[in-house]
């Protein structure tokens, strides 16, 4: 089976060597044990399901919280020629159903919520399903990062499948999560596997510059490696860009209003790193793999230390060392309160905005389950009178309690017809410039029809068969349209909802109310976490990041701003020596693997200490250039 799994690992992920633990972890999935894994970001989960699923005879059934999460594991595992799927809308889950019985899919990936559609829990049996996965497992616990209830739902699969292994996956859990999620998944003396969190070759800074801005300037101007620059808002993300960009630097921003097209196209030029700063919210990070990240800034507090030891993680994923670096002055304290406390709605606001929405989308009584609606979230808030933070977060909330799937976009509806003939529309191809001619060829191809009626477009997969970009796309139409030689409309919808339950004004917010005080409870704590780890500049860092996930490190790093880092860390040569012995003793590893198993001043003494043990006999070097103990 060890044969069998490097040789999958060969062919499908193109590399030699497993990242620690990844072949355990899949060894126990295939021996049947249910399995609860924590690994850091980047550490490799995704692989340790997926390269089971090759030797299984049927699918792993993959559970995850997010589309855009499951859209891309779909993608880039058909891409390693992993046949996958992710379940869609009831209208073709009879369909998809059907393929995963007779196609021979190795992965199907579905929400939590689906688990609450009886047609699909009934043909689960049929589908000769090998292993369950969970991803995001933390979402499974109140004291989690982003709660969703219906994670709660998973452990009916014990009775439906109830031979069938579970293998929980999180790279951001304390230990009240950690039981939360073994006991709510009724998971059956599931076997451990736990890396530590420490990021050794990480070194971060909390920096008190009066001049935020100036101090970016100053960490990246000089930066050889691809830098991500947090904002917490979407108009920081695009001043914070413009700043750069007029000092010199190449810089572009990234937030979820932004269109798929758009997004795929600025993720393209930073992971080819034409564009190597990249300004953003926290919508970018979704799939992101990138070894050489040099620096992580975060120009405001983020909204938990989960969510910043996330960011940070994006960083070093080379073994390289790197800088995170967080940006911190005493207000930030209170607009990080003012931005995710004082905002967050009572019951009475929760009851009057779910009846005005449903009233909005035409949802009667009984209705709305699996339904789906576009909107505009300005529109929605000034029909109604609506204060737009609060509401904002009203949706958020419906959306982690399974209510309503609530998605931000920058979808527009356009609708478009030709008012000339196709005598003027040929002579217009040969005599406007290339890119009038361009997009008005993509457009009859796509739309044939357009001449005799006005049809519904699809802009974003005009832009991207005609390779132009989407302003230049939208201003010729609009140019076109005042010269009369066509009719072009289109609203802009920023919001996406999808009903995850009928509409029942009574029954359908009681577990959201109910819980809702915990909800507020478990935000404000996160939020007293991270303004916390902000304000303490005398305490090792990278020590206090760990505690707060439940591990203790016994040395500071030296390697952080704190106070208690300053002074450098004074090396013990055999000491270290043995404890690379060690853990060669229980894994062969790469000497990348072993540097970022070791404090930052350890990992500058490896290279000589490997030279040392290997012209001694002590160890030796496997096909797989890991060492291992002789």
């Amino acid at each position: 089976m060890r044969n069998d799994l490097h040789l999958l690992l060969k062919r499908h992920w193109k590399v030699d060597a497993f990242r620690p633990q990844q072949r355990e972890i899949c060894e126990s999935i295939l021996s049947g044990r249910d399995s609860l894994v924590l690994l850091p970001t980047g550490g490799g989960k995704s692989l340790c399901y997926q390269l089971p699923s090759l030797l299984f005879d049927g699918p792993t059934l993959v559970i995850s919280p997010l589309i855009s999460l499951m859209q891309d594991q779909v993608a880039q595992a058909n891409a390693r020629g992993i046949k996958s799927m992710a379940l869609g809308s009831q209208q073709q889950l009879d369909q998809q159903l059907d393929n995963a019985a007779y196609g021979n899919y190795k992965l199907i990936y579905c929400s939590p919520e689906k688990l609450q559609n009886k047609q699909f829990t009934a043909r689960l049996t049929q589908l000769n399903i090998h292993c369950i996965a969970v991803d995001e497992a933390h979402c499974i616990s109140q004291w989690g990062n982003d709660f969703r209830p219906a994670f709660l739902k998973i452990k009916n699969l014990r009775h439906l499948l109830p031979q069938v292994p579970i293998i929980a996956l999180t790279a951001t859990a304390t230990p009240q999560v950690v039981n939360d999620i073994a006991t709510s998944l009724a998971l059956n003396d599931p076997a451990l596997f736990q890396s530590s969190f420490a990021r050794n070759n990480i070194s971060i800074a909390i920096d008190q510059s009066g001049d935020k801005l100036g101090r970016i300037y100053q960490v990246l101007k000089d930066e050889k490696f691809a830098s991500i620059v947090y904002c917490s808002s979407r108009r920081e993300t695009q001043s914070t860009q413009q700043f750069l960009h007029a000092k010199g630097l190449k810089a572009d921003f990234f937030h979820g209003g932004l269109s798929e097209v758009e997004k795929k196209d600025k993720l393209l030029a930073w992971q080819s790193n034409q564009v190597p700063i990249m300004v953003a919210t926290n919508a970018f990070g979704m799939g992101i793999d990138k070894e050489d990240v040099g620096v992580v800034v975060h120009l405001n507090l983020p909204a938990s230390l989960e969510y910043y030891y996330q960011e940070i993680g994006r960083a070093g994923r080379g073994g390289n060392p790197a800088k995170a670096i967080l940006l911190f002055q005493p207000q930030d304290a209170e607009r990080v309160k003012q931005q995710y406390l004082a905002q967050l709605p009572s019951k009475q606001v929760l009851q009057q905005c779910y009846k005005k929405l449903c009233n909005y989308l035409n949802i009667g009584y009984g209705e709305g389950f699996e339904q789906s609606w576009e909107l505009s979230f300005s529109d929605f808030c000034s029909t109604y009178s609506l204060p737009a933070k609060q509401t904002a977060s009203c949706l958020q909330l419906f959306d982690q309690a399974g209510i309503f799937q609530y998605t931000q976009s920058n979808k527009r509806e356009a609708k478009l017809q030709f008012l000339c003939s196709v005598s003027q529309f040929k002579r217009e191809i040969e005599t406007a410039k290339r890119t009038a001619s361009v997009l008005f060829q993509t457009i009859a191809r796509l739309y044939p029809g357009i001449f005799e009626h006005e049809i519904k477009i699809d802009l974003d997969r005009i832009v991207e068969k005609s390779q132009l970009s989407f302003p230049v796309a939208v201003k010729l139409l609009a140019n076109y349209h005042e010269q009369a030689f066509l009719h072009f409309s289109y609203a802009k919808y920023d919001v996406k909802l999808t009903g995850l339950v009928p509409r029942e004004d009574s029954y359908s917010l009681r577990p959201l109310l109910e819980d809702l005080h915990l909800l507020h409870r478990v935000k404000k704590e996160k939020i007293d976490a991270i303004v916390a780890f902000a304000q303490n500049n005398a305490d090792c860092k990278q020590r206090e990041l760990l505690a707060y996930f439940g591990e203790q490190q016994k040395a500071n790093c030296g390697n952080c701003s704190a106070v208690s880092c300053d002074e450098k860390v004074e090396i013990d040569l055999p000491e270290l020596q043995k404890k690379i012995l060690d853990l060669l003793q229980v894994n062969p590893l790469s000497a990348h693997e072993l540097k970022l198993s070791l404090a930052g001043e350890e990992s500058q003494q490896l290279g000589l200490l490997l030279e040392t043990l290997e012209a001694t006999g002590k160890i030796k070097k496997n096909t797989f250039d890991q060492f291992y103990v002789a």
